[in-house]
Formats: C-alpha cells, sequence, structure tokens
C-alpha cells in the first residue's frame, strides 16, 4: 500500500507541476467570461446556460486530460526508460500500475472539483437553486471520465499513442450512441441488430446512464433506484476492466 502512495504521490505532482494546471486556470476563467457573455443574450435562463455551460466544459476537460494523458502514461515511462529504474527496485508491477491510475484519476478529480465550484458560484450567482442532484451529476461526471482513463490505459497496452487515443475516443462515442442505437426502428425488425447491440452492451460501457446533466438542468424527475443502479453497474465494470488491465501489465514484455 507504501508503494501505491508513493507512486500515486510523484504522479499528481508530475500533472501538477506541468501546464496542466495552468490549462485548468484558464478554463475557469473562461468559464466565468462565457456564462457572463450567454446570460446577457438568454433573459430568463441564465442560471439554466450557465450551468449547461459549466458543466459541459468540466466534462470536456476531464475527457481531454483523461485520453491524452492516460494513453502517454505508460508508454512515456518506457520509452525515458525510467519505468526499467522503478521496477527494479521493490515494487510490484500492479502496485505501480494503481499507482499511477489513482495519480492520474486525482487530477481529474481535483479538474472536477475546481470547475464544479466555478459551475456552482455561477449558477447561484444567477439565480438558480442547487439541488442535491447537481453533486451527483459532477460525481458521476468523475467517473465518466475515470472509466475512459482506464480505457485509454489499456489500449496503450496493446498499441501505439495515436491508436490509443483513436480508439479510446471510439469507446466514448459508441458508449453514448448505444442507448439512442437502441431506440431505433431497425431493432424492432432485425433480430440480429438486437443481438449485436446486446453484446455491444455487454462490452462497451453504457456511458448514457452517467450524464446526468439533463435531467439536472430540465428538472426531470430521476429515482433513487436509477441511481443505485447505475453506481453498480460501473463499479463492477470498472472492476473487471481494471482487473484485465493489471492482468495485461504484469503479463506483457516491456523489452
Amino acid at each position: 500500500m507504501r508503494n501505491i502512495l508513493i507512486v500515486t504521490k510523484f504522479t499528481f505532482l508530475e500533472v501538477y507541476r506541468s501546464r496542466l494546471m495552468i490549462s485548468l486556470v484558464f478554463l475557469a476563467l473562461s468559464l466565468v467570461v462565457i456564462t457572463f457573455v450567454a446570460s446577457e443574450f438568454t433573459y430568463g435562463a441564465s442560471a439554466k446556460i450557465s450551468l449547461d455551460i459549466g458543466l459541459g466544459i468540466m466534462s470536456i476537460s476531464n475527457l481531454i486530460i483523461a485520453i491524452f494523458i492516460g494513453a502517454t502514461l505508460l508508454s512515456k515511462e518506457i520509452e525515458q526508460k525510467t519505468l526499467y529504474m522503478i521496477l527494479s527496485r521493490p515494487i510490484s508491477r500492479g502496485s505501480f500500475l494503481t499507482g499511477k491510475i489513482l495519480g492520474l484519476s486525482s487530477v481529474l478529480l481535483l479538474n472536477s472539483i475546481v470547475l464544479g465550484l466555478v459551475s456552482f458560484f455561477l449558477f447561484v450567482k444567477n439565480g438558480g437553486v442547487i439541488e442535491n442532484l447537481f453533486w451527483w451529476t459532477l460525481y458521476f461526471s468523475f467517473l465518466e471520465a475515470f472509466t475512459v482513463l482506464i480505457f485509454a490505459v489499456f489500449f496503450s497496452l496493446l498499441t501505439n499513442t495515436t491508436l490509443s487515443v483513436v480508439y479510446t475516443i471510439g469507446i466514448f462515442i459508441v458508449g453514448h450512441a448505444l442507448n439512442e442505437t437502441a431506440r431505433t426502428f431497425l431493432l424492432r425488425v432485425s433480430e440480429l441488430l438486437k443481438i449485436v447491440l446486446n453484446i455491444c452492451f455487454f462490452i462497451v460501457p453504457n456511458f448514457y446512464r452517467l450524464n446526468l446533466k439533463d435531467f439536472l438542468i430540465y428538472q426531470q424527475d430521476i429515482s433513487w433506484n436509477y441511481i443505485l443502479a447505475t453506481q453498480l453497474y460501473i463499479y463492477l465494470y470498472l472492476i473487471a476492466l481494471l482487473a484485465l488491465v493489471v492482468l495485461i501489465f504484469k503479463n506483457k514484455n516491456l523489452d
């Protein structure tokens, strides 16, 4: 456990000292400016607009961090030969990988908290009333980005950085499109398409379930059963995916 925490700490500090934190400050300031300008042209709906823009910028920035840094999380260590030096010490591959993932996920969490609080401030300032669903939306957005991060790491163990980014973006798009595809007319007339879609639902995470922004903005009702079932679903999926990633990394030839 101590080794995992050490790797987590240094991974977080490495990213924190990069230009990523400068970008976070820039995003927060941009969010304030964009929301102010948008609210001037949306009389009567400035609170919803500010919330929509804020959560949108937060989700996009989380995804960019998860995809592009996740895809280089291990390849950079291998190219710079630092991975060999670290693994020569009394630390297992599984502990090292877990620490790297936790370190980057803490950056995602920091990004979510900062931009989430900015969105919170702008929403309240424009007359919005915060409900518990707001915090659930932030939490589920983080889980979505964390899942994307694990996929980026997974693909980086199997192929090069460019293809890792492409495949991860593809998984994200498909994960959001599956729910709408399930409603199409073709599925009512084709049993084969139903089978293919069911297989896709089993392999690809249903990111649509993690998107609570529409429920929040349009004040739609959402049941506790939905929230609990979605958490159980994504936790089980993440456990299986993480176990697969650790297994691949343990058996990967690093020469």
